[in-house]
């Protein structure tokens, strides 16, 4: 039985492990699979670049300080979008921002520390 490009469902000719016809076919797949993750990608990218807005807008030249819950929700931080995480000694977990950690203190606070650049 002979094998079918995946893109355009032409015959394939060659080595039996091939997928495309040709190196278009196969361009023309990656960038419909490309095309598919871009707008998720690009939302998500959108609300990490918020989130830090909104931390360095509060933190100004501080480097660690509290804030109320209500008020990074008020700003429209979205408590989700977030980088990385990081566990301190204390088993305390941080969320990452890019340059910016945020932890939950208490139900009702936030800290917030800026990371130190060298």
């Amino acid at each position: 039985m002979k094998k079918q490009c995946e893109h355009c469902s032409k015959e394939i000719q060659g080595r039996s492990d091939k997928r495309f016809c040709s190196l278009d076919c196969k361009n023309k797949s990656a960038a419909v699979r490309r095309a598919d993750t871009r707008d998720a990608v690009v939302e998500v990218d959108k609300w990490l670049h918020r989130n830090r807005e909104i931390l360095l807008t509060l933190m100004g030249n501080s480097n660690k300080e509290q804030f109320d819950r209500a008020l990074l929700t008020r700003t429209g931080f979205k408590y989700e979008y977030h980088t990385g995480t990081y566990l301190n000694k204390e088993g305390k977990m941080y969320r990452l921002v890019y340059d910016f950690a945020w932890m939950e203190f208490s139900d009702q606070k936030i800290l917030i520390v800026r990371k130190k650049t060298t």
